[in-house]
């Protein structure tokens, strides 16, 4: 196992526990606690985790950064990436959120499929810059840096500006009654014009997500033309969502 999968996996175990000693780490992983101490300090350097004294606990904040989300699940939203690119053909005008789960996805749109790609991620168009045959529109705006993601008014205007076939977004939770919910309001602002511009939009989340909560609410989920989720996602949860008319599709 490489010490990237394995730190990805120290995040997972803490999303799940909270906190961890060094200890158990390293009986889990097969490693010396000296590695699972360096696995831990380098987390810590990137603001991920809080060393505490004999392992690590969870840092918690309204709004996580990039690198924090895109570590979180990782496996899932490489699942549910694959999944939503069978849905991108040929010479296909879509928009992507500045979403973890949506920067997988950029990694899966074929070379030289002739897509364009509308988006307000920086790390999108970092990913997208690099291949071939990809038509690549930046929307501006201002730059969150914590997000790494346009938004305000800019942004916003520039989807507008554009006749959309899909959109492929991503959320904080969601739940039936209160629909789709993000933690910070600039980016839901952005999500929404992204909604309103698209023929169809899909919501890429992770099975975790299901019936959380999170600060601000997106929209409806009848707004959404599929939820692209993981197969961890509990069937009771599955068939609830189904019931209520939700298009849900599991990817495995």
């Amino acid at each position: 196992m490489s010490k990237d999968t394995r730190r990805k996996q120290i995040l997972e175990i803490l999303e799940k526990s909270k906190d961890v000693t060094s200890v158990a780490l390293s009986e889990h992983f097969h490693v010396t606690e000296e590695t699972i101490r360096k696995d831990l300090n380098y987390l810590s350097g990137a603001g991920l985790v809080i060393r505490t004294f004999g392992g690590a606990m969870l840092k918690e904040s309204g709004e996580k950064s990039l690198e924090q989300r895109s570590v979180c699940n990782y496996a899932q939203k490489q699942k549910i990436a694959r999944e939503a690119a069978k849905l991108i053909y040929s010479q296909d005008l879509i928009v992507m959120d500045a979403g973890s789960t949506t920067s997988v996805l950029a990694n899966h749109i074929a070379d030289n499929s002739e897509v364009i790609v509308i988006t307000n991620s920086l790390e999108i168009m970092n990913i997208l810059s690099k291949r071939e045959g990809i038509t690549l529109i930046s929307t501006g705006g201002t730059l969150g840096k914590k997000s790494m993601s346009f938004r305000g008014r800019t942004a916003e205007k520039t989807i507008h500006s554009y006749n959309l076939q899909k959109a492929f977004i991503s959320c904080a939770a969601l739940d039936l009654n209160k629909g789709i919910m993000d933690t910070s309001e600039a980016e839901t602002n952005v999500k929404k014009s992204m909604i309103e511009e698209a023929k169809e939009i899909y919501l890429l989340a992770d099975s975790s997500k299901f019936n959380g909560i999170a600060h601000v609410t997106v929209c409806g989920l009848d707004k959404i033309t599929a939820v692209i989720t993981d197969d961890a996602i509990e069937e009771d949860v599955l068939q609830k969502f189904r019931r209520a008319g939700v298009r849900v599709i599991v990817a495995s």
